[in-house]
């Protein structure tokens, strides 16, 4: 498999709400699991500022920055006597969906981890702010639901369909896998009842879990015909998932849209936490032969 995954740096966007409170939590332990540094950012939306008078507006902004980093460097330095894990406090101003994404490509992070509202409400809600994120940001996002208490990661979702682009979660899987000592569910999703069509993606997935097999990773495999958001959904209840992972770009790479309907509809209605990956270049005839 071509591309791998290593964790050094995870952007947490926090907006002291409670769903902020319990990404921040999911965050800690997979922070301290990989070994990573958490950048723990507030972000000041601009409109908040708007104001004729230029000197005014660089004295509301300033003060808030300020008690907003004192809020966020009380919050670091419990995190770090409680986990060890070391956290540096960001406070920016602007656009949300734009400054998250902005600081994530300049500290290069790995991951960001965001937790959401749900379809509706404030802050950095998955109706909004998340789903923006996961269209511009270059690193995968884990969106953590406001009710998904369970933060860790004992059984993961892996839906595949037959196109090149959905095996390039493997490895992400893998990782988190191998390091929360979970158990990975390879969701086939078929979309035709061909003989031969089917007989090849049985093939496919047990190659995936050679390859997981491989890597000291256990597997097992369930395999679903039709609806692919309905069956991601199901599988993610049936086995009872942890972490769903899929990736940002539609699956079946029919329409090539970034965040398209499959995507979209899943960060919306999953009930465990949604792991996206962004698509990267690669021949698919590489990837096809390293499995």
């Amino acid at each position: 498999m071509n591309r791998s995954f290593h964790v050094t740096k995870l952007l947490v966007p926090y907006d002291y709400s409670e769903s902020a409170a319990i990404g921040l939590e999911h965050a800690v332990i997979f922070a301290k699991s990989f070994g990573a540094e958490i950048f723990l950012l507030h972000i000041l939306e601009a409109s908040t500022f708007q104001n004729s008078l230029t000197h005014l507006f660089s004295s509301v902004e300033k003060k808030a920055e300020e008690t907003s980093k004192e809020k966020l460097e009380e919050i670091a330095q419990s995190i770090s006597i409680q986990s060890g894990v070391k956290v540096t406090v960001m406070t920016e101003v602007g656009k949300t969906y734009k400054m998250i994404s902005t600081v994530a490509t300049s500290i290069a992070a790995d991951l960001i981890f965001m937790g959401t509202h749900g379809s509706s409400g404030s802050g950095y809600s998955i109706g909004s702010n998340t789903t923006k994120v996961v269209q511009e940001a270059t690193c995968p996002v884990i969106a953590v639901q406001n009710h998904a208490e369970k933060s860790s990661y004992d059984t993961i979702i892996l839906p595949l369909d037959d196109s090149s682009e959905s095996r390039q979660k493997v490895p992400f899987a893998m990782e988190i896998a191998r390091k929360y000592n979970a158990k990975i569910i390879v969701a086939g999703l078929m979309q035709s009842t061909n003989d031969d069509y089917q007989r090849k993606f049985y093939l496919k997935i047990d190659q995936v879990q050679d390859f997981l097999a491989e890597h000291g990773c256990e597997s097992v495999s369930a395999v679903y015909q039709g609806d692919l958001y309905k069956n991601t959904i199901k599988a993610c209840e049936e086995h009872n998932g942890d972490l769903l992972v899929i990736m940002t770009e539609q699956e079946p790479g029919i329409t090539g849209l970034l965040m398209g309907t499959y995507a979209n509809k899943v960060i919306n209605g999953s009930r465990i936490p949604v792991m996206t990956i962004r698509p990267a270049e690669i021949d698919p005839d590489r990837i096809t032969v390293t499995f």
